[in-house]
């Protein structure tokens, strides 16, 4: 397990058109097993998810982002297709769709990037273009 430095920028387009763009940094883990590379960090604040955990699978084809605490959720994204998720909050669940327009990754021992673009349905109604920029460096404070 090797210890990163994660910075994440998520843009959220609504109906008008107007962006909402959320960035944070974060330390976090990265690891390999059987071809899948694991990104794991803790939100903050900045999100609105402090106190939970936030797990990125990279395999050649999909990402999947799981989130455990306050929230629960699985959101799977591969090109072109639409998958379900639920999303678990204090307040409710939200069922919701994610149909994905871009993936691509390039992540080499811990160092790299992940981009996806991808629609989301709240609910049976398609509301949100998001787009998410996960950027991975070697944390050379802490070492591994």
């Amino acid at each position: 397990m090797k210890r990163v430095v994660i910075s994440v920028k998520s843009t959220q387009r609504d109906k008008l058109g107007h962006d909402e763009v959320v960035e944070l940094v974060s330390m976090g883990r990265y690891y390999e097993r059987r071809g899948i590379q694991y990104i794991i960090y803790e939100e903050t604040e900045v999100t609105g998810l402090e106190g939970v955990r936030t797990t990125i699978k990279v395999s050649p084809k999909s990402v999947i982002l799981i989130r455990h605490g306050k929230v629960n959720m699985k959101h799977v994204y591969e090109m072109d297709k639409i998958h379900e998720s639920l999303y678990r909050t204090p307040f409710g669940d939200l069922d919701m769709l994610v149909k994905t327009h871009e993936l691509s990754s390039n992540i080499v021992d811990g160092v790299g990037h992940v981009h996806l673009g991808y629609d989301i349905s709240i609910a049976g109604d398609w509301t949100y273009y998001n787009q998410l920029d996960i950027t991975l460096k070697e944390d050379t404070t802490h070492g591994n």
